[in-house]
């Protein structure tokens, strides 16, 4: 059974595989194996960068048998940063589970747009739970030019 919950001190290494294992498996679909590389390795050549986007967003963990699968960043309040889930426990709605889950909390802190950085992978996913294109970015990440799409989604406030 998975659950979602926040995230502790204790999932930060967890967290760096799970990025790095979902870039590697699921980035050949739409990148280069360069870009797969530079990619999945942001956790390990920006540890400060990676670790300060984790303890400083609003970071939940979906979790199988209390071990970290999947997780999902907001930071800031209005950005959706990260959504990564491990290869094996992919295709299973987890990363749907997490994005629901981040909405709620933007919209509980009054957010009435929330965006993100969707790359080629997530913007299906995105565009499925509401999200709208606003704009096809090419971005330079260790030399290498990436496409990414930058989108948005009203977000309804919360129910009293």
């Amino acid at each position: 059974m998975y659950l979602i919950r926040d995230y502790q001190e204790t999932d930060l290494s967890s967290l760096e595989l799970i990025y790095h294992d979902a870039v590697m498996a699921q980035g050949r679909q739409g990148y280069s194996d360069d870009q797969v590389a530079v990619w999945a390795s942001f956790p390990y050549l920006y540890p400060d960068e990676f670790k300060a986007l984790i303890r400083d967003g609003y970071t939940r963990i979906m979790a199988f048998q209390q071990i970290p699968v999947a997780f999902a960043t907001l930071h800031p309040d209005d950005h959706l940063a990260l959504l990564y889930v491990l290869a094996e426990h992919a295709g299973r709605g987890l990363a749907s589970r997490l994005c629901a889950d981040i909405e709620a909390e933007a919209a509980r802190r009054g957010v009435a747009r929330l965006r993100t950085d969707a790359s080629l992978l997530s913007k299906p996913l995105f565009e499925q739970r509401g999200f709208r294109l606003l704009s096809r970015q090419q971005v330079n990440r260790g030399g290498l030019v990436f496409t990414r799409f930058l989108m948005e989604k009203p977000l309804a406030p919360p129910s009293a």
